[in-house]
């Protein structure tokens, strides 16, 4: 069973650093005054909300990692 939360810890905090590099990557982004950016060698275009969706992710991610190693450690 302790093997299972090692796992689950592991997993949740991959996705907590995808999450954060993310939203490291799109707060760097210049923005225009219509919230967009145009990648002009993918021809993509970022949306300035997705910053706050990808911080609360990571947010939530790292609090659920600690609470999860805090009860791993207090067993």
């Amino acid at each position: 069973m302790k093997y299972i939360h090692y796992v689950i810890i592991l997993i949740i905090g991959c996705f907590t650093s995808f999450f954060i590099w993310m939203y490291i990557q799109r707060a760097n982004l210049d923005y225009n005054t219509e919230g967009t950016f145009l990648s002009l060698e993918d021809g993509v275009v970022y949306k300035e909300q997705a910053k706050e969706v990808y911080g609360i992710l990571a947010l939530c991610g790292l609090i659920l990692t600690g609470v999860l190693v805090y009860k791993l450690i207090k067993k």
